[in-house]
């Protein structure tokens, strides 16, 4: 009897130690396959004696669109007016240079002494035989030199100077308190032609006849014919 007493607790003893191994077993492959688990995922596993926290971390991405804008500038070219050559102009359009026009040369600026100077007020610049014509927003460094060389006065001017981007004065003789003046002075465009000058304030874009005007044939025909009657009076 103690003999079987004794298998008996043999046997219940191996048990109860199988029953621990399996329990151990499976305790053991669980947290293997938790940890397994948790590390697939990206997730870190904290463990304390009683509780077991896993904190999923999921970074905030983001976004930022950066938008590049193009600016472009539109340069547009303006030229300075410069001064008007009749022997260096075409022979065409708005500035053309034909017939008494080419007559002229330029000079340079000139004071317009108008009040300066100790002088009149009224006194100009040109004297003697005078004239002038204004044509505001149609004035023109051609347009006046064609006016002062008969074209439009009937006379041909040895000078003809352009005044505060529309005047045109026509005249015999140039003042000796005209002084002649940096070129910068002269820097108002033509209100007809804004590349080229004419004058400025109380400054004149001066030209001078550099020979005279043709005459035409018949005022030739008619002077030969009266110079030869005088002649005939006298004999």
């Amino acid at each position: 009897m103690a003999r079987l007493r004794r298998q008996d607790e043999l046997s219940a003893l191996h048990r109860d130690d199988r029953s621990d191994a399996t329990s151990t077993t499976w305790s053991t492959r669980n947290a293997t396959l938790a940890v397994l688990l948790l590390y697939a995922t990206g997730v870190s596993a904290s463990s304390g004696p009683t509780t077991t926290s896993a904190v999923l971390a999921i970074p905030a991405t983001t976004a930022t669109t950066k938008s590049t804008s193009t600016s472009i500038t539109a340069t547009t070219s303006t030229a300075s007016p410069t001064v008007y050559i009749p022997s260096d102009a075409a022979t065409t359009g708005t500035a053309a240079a034909t017939g008494i026009v080419r007559n002229y040369g330029y000079i340079g600026c000139f004071l317009d002494i108008d009040g300066l100077n100790d002088t009149v007020p009224g006194t100009r610049s040109l004297q003697g035989d005078t004239t002038d014509e204004v044509l505001p927003g149609d004035m023109t460094v051609a347009k006046c030199l064609a006016f002062c060389g008969g074209g439009g006065s009937g006379t041909a001017y040895t000078y003809a100077g352009l005044e505060y981007a529309r005047e045109c004065w026509c005249g015999q003789e140039l003042s000796a308190l005209a002084a002649q003046e940096v070129e910068t002075q002269c820097n108002l465009p033509c209100d007809g032609d804004s590349n080229t000058l004419c004058g400025g304030d109380l400054r004149l874009t001066l030209y001078r006849l550099t020979s005279p005007a043709s005459r035409p044939m018949a005022a030739i025909g008619v002077a030969f014919a009266v110079a030869s009657f005088a002649a005939a009076q006298l004999m």
